[in-house]
Parts: structure tokens; C-alpha cells; sequence
């Protein structure tokens, strides 16, 4: 734990964490009433106000309004400050999931599995927001007998990183219907409370305009979206970045970072087919294995955190540092090829998806291919 918390505290000090920076540009445009969905990089409303990084006309900010609201003291703040800040408290949401995944045992094989995990170190260098949903989605699992409590805690997810909802589906698969009825109730809530905050217009550009252009091209876009070249700022690119008078490296690896089928499929050319088809596929057969699952009365802890790594590899935007989802498989994974439950085959190809998710990788491609692959052991495990 405490390699994890060095590491994260010196990339906090070192590295942009280009996506929190995304965060807290989202949080001052709200505190100054405009648009956090456009790129106001060189605009005549605010034109110092830029992440550093995009270079869309829209911002890389692709969440529902409400997250952009949590994020307003923080844009109050300087910069390093803010992002210390938020790096300590995504340390805690690792440390808390830990602690409510599971027994003693569990605890400390999921602690150790991210000490070891590339995808850990990714999510403190890009400053990500996917520990705090592990956190959430861990108590929805554990509290799974009390409706309320997980079923709140899972809409909070859902609301946060609408590809979740792929979740729920599976966790009304396994027949916690009661649990599913009371997210979709703290959706509806949300969504009526982002209409009170927000306005009905930013909830309805979200809806009809982020979301769509999220679920073609992720945070980028066609060349018709990029920023004017009067608008982008000049000079070579010397792979750093300046806030607040301080330089920050906008990179630490130059590794691949992306995890998603649909960019596999159409890297050039998304369309509509090729970003729903991973999700439908996988959705589909993890539902199916969760029904067998309930049929049989057995556990569906696999397809549950199954579920929530699919989430990732089938979305557009889906990221390496999204791929934390899988930690809690750890203890799992650990205890059946440990006890010798698996042929050795399957041992094996069970253990090479985990590597190939855990280490840093070296073809763009290769992380998501690896957590499919971990998608699919779930699946087979629970149709036993």
C-alpha cells in the first residue's frame, strides 16, 4: 500500500493527470456559468480556460452535469493543490473498496493484485475518477441484501458512468430486482435534480449531444470538430504542460492507454454498429450466465465485477485505467487456480488474461483483448 501511495503522490506532483484537469475545467466553467461541455480555449468568454490538452471544439469532459458540479470547490483551488487533494482521496476509495470487497484475505489479495497493476499506476498518471465508482460498486455488492443501500450506490455509479448500466442489468439478471428498482429511482432523482441545478437545456445537451458524440468517438472527434487553428496555442509540443505557473509532464508513458472493442473495430471510422455491437455481445452473454447463475442459486460475485470490466472494453471511451474494475476478480481468480478447480488449460488462460490486463502494454489493443478474455472465464465459471 504504501508503494501504491508513493507512486501516486509523486505523479500528482509530476504529471498533468490530463483527465483530472478535464474535471476541474468542467467545475470552473460551471462556477463562471458557461458551457462545460465546449472547449473555450482561445473564446471571448474565457479564453485562459483550456485543459491543457483538448483540441475540439467541445470539451473532453464527458459526464453528466451534476459530476461537473462536485467538482467546483476543487476548481477553486490551485492547481497542484486540487490534484493532491483529489489523488488522496481516489487512495482511499482504492484503500476503502479493498477493505469492503471481501473478508480479511480478499482484502489484502486485492491490495496486493494493485500494487501489481499497471492499470492502477495508469489511473493515478491520468488522475481518473474510476476508483471512486470500484468503491461504490463494492458496496453495492456487499450490501447486495439491502436494497436501499446498494441500490443507491449503484445508481450514484450509473449516474457518474452511464456504461454501467450494463451492471444493473446483470444484478437483475441474478434476480436483486428490488436492489435494481431503487437505482433506477436514484437515477430518476438525479436526473431531477440535475434539472433543478443544471437547467432542463444542459440536461437535454447531454442527452441529445455529449452522449451521442461519446458514443462514436470517445473524447475526440472528426477533423470538422477541431478548434480553428487561430484558436490553438502555438509553439512545439515539448510533451509538457504549464498551470498555474508550474510544468507538469502531460504524459509519463508513452504506452498505449486505450482499452475498448469498438476502437478495435472501427479505429478510423466508428459507426453506430460497431460501438453498440461489444456491448450488446457481452451484455447478452453475461445476462445469460447470470440467469443460469440464479437458477442454480449459486454466486454471481463473478459476473457482477464481469460485468462492471465489459462496461469498459465496450464503450468507446474506454480506458486502461477503467480496467481497476477487475481487482476485486483477484481473490477469485487466485483461490481457483490456486486450489487446482480448473483444468490447466484453463489455469493457464486464465492467468494470461490476468497479465495481460495487469502489465503495461506494448500494442494498442492488447489490454482489451486480455480483459475479454477475463470476461469470458467469468462467464464459463459461473455456467459450470
Amino acid at each position: 500500500m504504501a508503494v501504491v501511495a508513493g507512486a501516486a503522490l509523486a505523479t500528482a506532483t509530476t504529471s498533468l493527470q490530463q483527465d483530472f484537469t478535464a474535471y476541474r475545467v468542467a467545475g470552473a466553467a460551471q462556477r463562471a456559468g458557461l458551457d462545460p461541455y465546449l472547449n473555450h480555449l482561445g473564446s471571448t468568454e474565457a479564453p485562459g480556460l483550456w485543459d491543457g490538452v483538448a483540441l475540439f471544439r467541445h470539451s473532453r469532459f464527458l459526464y453528466p452535469p451534476l459530476v461537473a458540479d462536485l467538482f467546483r470547490p476543487l476548481a477553486a483551488l490551485r492547481y497542484l493543490t486540487a490534484k493532491l487533494l483529489f489523488t488522496l482521496a481516489m487512495l482511499g476509495a482504492w484503500v476503502g473498496a479493498a477493505l469492503v470487497v471481501g473478508g480479511p484475505r480478499d482484502r489484502g489479495v486485492v491490495l496486493v493484485a494493485g500494487a501489481l497493476f499497471f492499470p492502477l499506476y495508469r489511473h493515478f498518471e491520468r488522475g481518473q475518477i474510476d476508483l471512486l465508482l470500484l468503491l461504490l460498486l463494492a458496496v453495492a455488492w456487499r450490501w447486495r441484501t439491502r436494497p436501499l443501500l446498494a441500490g443507491l450506490a449503484l445508481a450514484a455509479a450509473i449516474a457518474v458512468k452511464p456504461a454501467l448500466a450494463g451492471v444493473a442489468l446483470v444484478v437483475a439478471a441474478l434476480g436483486r430486482v428490488r436492489l435494481v428498482a431503487v437505482a433506477l429511482a436514484g437515477l430518476v432523482a438525479i436526473v431531477g435534480l440535475t434539472a433543478v441545478v443544471d437547467g432542463p437545456h444542459r440536461l437535454r445537451e447531454y442527452a441529445l449531444e455529449v452522449l451521442p458524440r461519446a458514443g462514436l468517438f470517445g473524447e475526440g472527434g472528426t477533423e470538422e470538430m477541431l478548434l480553428p487553428s487561430a484558436r490553438l496555442p502555438g509553439g512545439e509540443d515539448d510533451g509538457t504542460t504549464v498551470m498555474d505557473g508550474r510544468v507538469y509532464r502531460t504524459g509519463l508513458w508513452n504506452l498505449p492507454a486505450a482499452a475498448s472493442l469498438p476502437r478495435l473495430l472501427a479505429p478510423e471510422t466508428p459507426s453506430r454498429l460497431s460501438s453498440l455491437l461489444p456491448f450488446i455481445v457481452l451484455c447478452g452473454l453475461l445476462v445469460g450466465a447470470a440467469r443460469r447463475c440464479a437458477a442454480s442459486g449459486s454466486d454471481g460475485e463473478w459476473l457482477f465485477w464481469a460485468a462492471a470490466v465489459a462496461s469498459v472494453i465496450a464503450s468507446p471511451a474506454g480506458w486502461v485505467m477503467g480496467l481497476v474494475f477487475a481487482l476485486p476478480l483477484a481473490p477469485r481468480l487466485l483461490t481457483a487456480i490456486g486450489g487446482r478447480r480448473w483444468t490447466a488449460a484453463r489455469a493457464i488462460a486464465a492467468g494470461v488474461c490476468w497479465v495481460g490486463v495487469a502489465l503495461p502494454s506494448p500494442v494498442s489493443g492488447l489490454a482489451a483483448i486480455a480483459a475479454t478474455g477475463l470476461v469470458l472465464v467469468a462467464a464459463a465459471e459461473t455456467s459450470r
